[in-house]
């Protein structure tokens, strides 16, 4: 999917617990100016991942997004759509766009560390976080869901450099049979979650 066009979206977004009816004021390219109907954008922060929706012929499109500028006085934000984010490397397993908060701890540590993740497979996540980790160090993730909890061992695969934190690529590591199952289930149901929150969207 190379180019897209809409003018109405439902956005996805960590920090609250319903789907936010957005307007579409400008779209070039992979960046999107979009205003939440409520006039309200405290919710966001730069760098959070969000994902758009768009009903489409019956069927839900989900879009990757990073967002990239806050407008307070406008009610407005600016979103990177990471329209082009399939490579070969990632095609082994689908990955799913979402906007998750995760507490994660490095190995032998108790210390909590705050990941957002913006993408999500069977065996890794990409993830955004201001926690200075180096590649291949060992984490303890703990992503908590309304419906399950999933208790996973990591490995930090690859690191980028953002303003005022790092983006991550995280391989999950070690679970076992009955989580795998459980995971795999959660995944396959993450659109229908979607479709379930839209009546309550606002």
């Amino acid at each position: 999917m190379d180019t897209i066009d809409f003018k109405e979206v439902l956005l996805s977004v960590y920090s609250i617990d319903y789907l936010l009816k957005c307007k579409v004021l400008e779209h070039t390219g992979d960046v999107a100016k979009i205003a939440p109907r409520s006039g309200r954008v405290d919710m966001f922060q730069v760098h959070d991942p969000v994902v758009l929706l768009i009903k489409r012929d019956n069927r839900l499109e989900t879009i990757p997004a990073d967002i990239s500028e806050i407008d307070s006085k406008n009610g407005l934000v600016t979103a990177f759509l990471r329209l082009k984010e399939v490579d070969d490397e990632r095609r082994v397993f689908e990955r799913y766009p979402v906007s998750l908060a995760v507490s994660a701890r490095k190995k032998f540590s108790n210390r909590r560390l705050h990941f957002l993740v913006k993408d999500i497979s069977l065996y890794g996540m990409g993830a955004v976080s201001q926690a200075d980790l180096e590649v291949d160090e060992l984490i303890d993730i703990d992503l908590i869901t309304d419906r399950s909890m999933f208790y996973f061992s990591g490995q930090v695969v690859w690191r980028n450099n953002l303003d005022g934190g790092y983006e991550y690529g995280l391989k999950l590591t070690n679970y076992d049979v009955a989580t795998k199952h459980s995971f795999e289930e959660y995944l396959d149901k993450l659109n229908e979650s979607y479709q379930n929150m839209i009546p309550k969207a606002r």
